[in-house]
C-alpha cells in the first residue's frame, strides 16, 4: 500500500488536480510493482511551507511510505523530483524533499485488515 503525501507551496504549471494525482499514482504503481488501486496520493497544494525560511521559494516536502521499496528507491527519488520539477511552478530542484518510510506490513491495513 504506497502512499505519497505531497505539501507544496507551489501552484499546479496546469492547474488540474486530478490529472496530477493520476499521474502520480501511475508512476508510482509501475516504479513500486504495486496495483495502482493500492496506491494512495494526497496532494496538499498552497501549503504553509517555508524553504530557508521564507514562503516565497517554491519547494515540495513528500513523504513516500510503502510496505517495501525493494532496489526502486533510488529511482523513485529521481523519477519523483523530475515529476514535481515538471508539474509545479516556480520549484527548484534542491528545494524538493522527499522522505522515504518502509512500512511494516503488520502496520498497515486495508478495508479493517492488516497486511501482515
Amino acid at each position: 500500500m504506497p502512499f505519497l503525501i505531497v505539501n507544496t507551496n507551489a501552484e499546479l504549471k496546469d492547474k488540474n488536480t486530478q490529472e496530477f494525482l493520476s499521474a502520480a499514482t501511475d508512476l508510482v504503481a509501475k516504479e513500486l510493482h504495486k496495483p495502482k488501486n493500492y496506491v494512495v496520493v494526497v496532494l496538499n497544494a498552497n501549503s504553509d511551507v517555508a524553504f530557508g525560511g521564507s514562503k516565497e521559494n517554491k519547494g515540495v516536502l513528500a513523504e513516500m511510505k510503502s510496505i517495501g521499496f525493494g532496489s526502486a528507491k533510488n529511482s523513485l527519488a529521481k523519477l519523483l523530483t523530475e515529476f514535481f520539477a515538471d508539474r509545479l511552478a516556480g520549484v527548484e530542484l534542491n528545494n524538493i524533499n522527499i522522505e522515504f518510510v518502509d512500512m511494516p506490513a503488520a502496520d498497515v491495513a486495508i478495508g479493517g485488515r492488516l497486511m501482515g
